[in-house]
């Protein structure tokens, strides 16, 4: 399936494999889509085994969706960016993108606070803040309630054009509600706020 899905988005696949072991030592420039359901110390190791031989390959996993917030902080320190199984394929692909414009994915909001408080209990140190990047913006970002739809819709893949005509309203107009909401949500494209969208948004926002 993750295959198909990117391919079908112009990404070139070197190789697929059934766990991380089983890859080479790889160049840089190259990413990793690893898909896991386990959640427990067998997966920290593999993953950490996986940083101690490619310490610069980017790395994205894709976790079930019973995977807890404390348990995607700590697979986070050796990932660009973890997933649940339950997010859309555009959602993937944003993510795929994202990380390949040197940005990490991490937990926000209530559920990073949620996963905070997991560790502290266990004796554990939170997770360090990220660099300034879609992924980090709180729900505080004072987004109209058109800006969030339109921002909903680029999760959809929608055009600019698609998105005048559903809301009755000139091209022209889409693109400068675009540019005020990238500022407020810190993107810089239309793929980091497809992303921010999906990960953001309360659902009722898809579904106007």
């Amino acid at each position: 399936m993750f295959l198909t899905i990117c391919e079908a988005n112009d990404y070139e696949t070197g190789r697929c494999c059934s766990s991380l072991a089983e890859l080479p030592q790889l160049p840089p420039r190259d990413m990793i889509l690893f898909y896991s359901h386990d959640t427990g110390d067998g997966l920290l190791q593999e993953l950490q085994a996986f940083r101690a031989r490619n310490g610069a390959v980017q790395l994205i996993l894709i976790t079930g969706d019973g995977c807890p917030a404390a348990a995607q902080t700590r697979l986070s320190h050796y990932a660009e960016a973890v997933i649940p199984e339950r997010k859309s394929a555009g959602a993937l692909i944003a993510a795929l993108q994202v990380v390949k414009d040197g940005y990490r994915i991490v937990l926000s909001g209530a559920a990073a606070a949620d996963a905070a408080a997991a560790e502290a209990a266990n004796g554990e140190l939170p997770q360090a803040a990220e660099a300034p990047g879609p992924a980090r913006q709180g729900q505080r970002h004072g987004l109209s309630e058109r800006e969030q739809l339109i921002l909903a819709k680029l999760t959809e893949g929608a055009t600019n054009k698609s998105i005048a005509n559903e809301l009755g309203i000139c091209e022209a107009t889409v693109k400068v509600h675009l540019r005020t909401c990238f500022r407020k949500i810190g993107a810089k494209n239309r793929t980091q706020a497809a992303l921010w969208a999906s990960e953001q948004l309360p659902p009722q926002a898809h579904r106007h």
